[in-house]
This record gives structure tokens, sequence and C-alpha cells, in this order.
């Protein structure tokens, strides 16, 4: 089969050569852009090893806007709104199906979410990321109730989210960073 195939060293490196001047370009035309990433991963990461401290928000404040109040208007009431017991009372079921208002929750918290995401830009890191983790545990304790064996419709999976307690724990932490956090801008 492959007993006529002969290399022809002089069009193989012509190819090789060929890359290599590929890749040369490549380097050239993008070396400020990828000196440019290397530069931001090298913020984020001393940014990711540094606390947040007193003096950053302070600092903040001596900036504060009609913005960024108005942001943590917006991110309190995204925390009231997205707050389990507070959602499943303003939300009624759509269907008889669990699963229907499972997704339908999900939905509805994923909506306010989306509506207030750029109000990250006025808070520090670690609110938005309590913001973050407050909505990922609500949407896990819906789909955790919602597979229990003893709901069996959307009547039980809204009965047995009311009972539920543990998750306005993450909310109420996010909303008194977020407190804290206003508290030293004014």
């Amino acid at each position: 089969m492959f007993s006529n195939f002969t290399v022809d060293w002089k069009e193989s490196l012509l190819i090789l050569l060929g890359l290599a001047v590929i890749v040369l370009l490549f380097y050239v035309f993008n070396r400020k852009s990828i000196a440019k990433e290397n530069e931001t991963r090298k913020l984020l990461k001393e940014r990711m090893q540094q606390p947040y401290s007193e003096p950053q928000i302070q600092e903040v404040a001596r900036k504060s806007t009609p913005q960024i109040v108005q942001a943590y208007e917006r991110l309190i009431i995204l925390m009231e709104r997205i707050d389990l017991q507070k959602l499943v009372v303003r939300v009624a079921p759509i269907s008889t199906l669990k699963q229907d208002y499972a997704s339908f929750l999900i939905q509805n918290i994923d909506q306010e979410y989306d509506f207030n995401i750029s109000q990250q830009l006025y808070v520090s890191e670690e609110a938005w990321a309590l913001i973050a983790t407050a909505k990922q545990t609500i949407i896990q304790q819906i789909l955790k109730t919602s597979l229990k064996e003893e709901v069996i419709n959307a009547d039980d999976l809204q009965r047995n989210l009311l009972q539920n307690k543990e998750v306005n724990s993450v909310t109420d932490l996010a909303k008194n960073r977020l407190k804290q956090e206003f508290k030293s801008l004014v």
C-alpha cells in the first residue's frame, strides 16, 4: 500500500518552515495581547490572595455615588425576592407536576439574578460571591426537596419548601455583608 510512497525531504522542510513562519507571525502579531493577558492573570492572582480590607472599603466610601447606593438597594431586594420562603409564597405552582414547579421556581431565581448581574460592579467581590452562593444554595435546596420520595406533586413541594428554614441563613449572610459594606459608604 505504501510501497510507492516516497518522502521528498525538500517538500517536508518547506512545510515545516511554513508552519514555523506561521507560528512566529502569530506570536509577533499577538504578543501585546498575550502580554496583557499575562498581566491580567498576575493582577487577578494578587487580588485573590489579598483579603478585602477595611481601607479598601473606605476607599469606595470616598467615591460613593447614587448608582452605588442604588446597587446595594437592588441587591438587598434581590436577596429578598429569591429568599426561598418568600419566593414560594409569591410563585404559585403552574401545574400539578413537582418538576414543573421546581423548574418554574429556578427560572424565577435565574431571572431575578440575571436582571441584577450588572450590580456586581458596585460591590466587593466577597459580597457578590455571597450573592452567587445564596442563589446556588437555594436552587440546590429546591432540587433536593423535589427529589424526596414524600414529595409527590407541586403542592407537596411547595409545602416542604415553606417548612425549610436552613436556606435563609445564606440569604441573611449575603444581606448582612451588603448592609455592612453599605454602612461603610455612608
